[in-house]
């Protein structure tokens, strides 16, 4: 046998047997099973209307629209799955998220695709407990602007049956302030 095929073979032995033994042991926490942290995400969960205020032109009033989000936690308990229906601009919008909390990062780490964009969307986030707020960073290339552009996005749990949800944006050369983008009105559907 190949000695680099070995020596793999021999660390995937060592994953899937060694590891789950020490775990068990109580030597360290286990990485795959949900924590605290997941437990949080799930109270996200449940279908809910969606108010929304984009501002793509400062000049002008923001576009309104209403639309639906089903958010679920799957893979166990280790992924909350979003899966949102609209309008944006008078057209028909489809978006879908992915959110897990990551153990070895101590973030949340967020995924977004939708019919805006070919690009997906990746941001790590905290957890206020105080504020019951997430807050998202990332960095992308705003295909509309033609720039890079850093984001920052804020979930807030007003109450079990409400949350609200602002996007903002900035140059990432710092070229110009932070606007907000978006704004969501989440009521929890009866």
């Amino acid at each position: 046998m190949n000695p680099a095929l070995r020596s793999l073979s021999l660390l995937t032995v060592a994953a899937f047997v060694v590891a789950p033994q020490t775990w068990a042991q109580g030597d360290k926490e286990d990485p795959s099973k949900p924590g605290p942290e997941h437990k949080i995400l799930a109270t996200l969960e449940g279908s809910f209307h969606a108010t929304v205020k984009a501002y793509f032109d400062p000049t002008k009033p923001p576009d309104e629209s209403t639309g639906t989000m089903e958010r679920r936690m799957i893979m166990g308990g280790r992924f909350l799955q979003e899966r949102y229906e609209g309008k944006a601009l008078g057209q028909p919008f489809f978006g879908m998220g992915l959110t897990g909390y990551d153990k070895t990062k101590k973030k949340y780490n967020a995924v977004w695709v939708d019919t805006m964009s070919t690009s997906i969307m990746n941001s790590l986030g905290t957890y206020d407990a105080y504020k019951k707020t997430f807050t998202y960073l990332s960095e992308d290339f705003d295909p509309f602007m033609g720039k890079k552009m850093k984001g920052r996005d804020v979930l807030t749990i007003v109450s079990d049956k409400e949350q609200h949800q602002e996007m903002f944006r900035s140059p990432a050369e710092g070229e110009g302030p932070e606007m907000k983008v978006l704004e969501i009105k989440y009521v929890r559907k009866k």
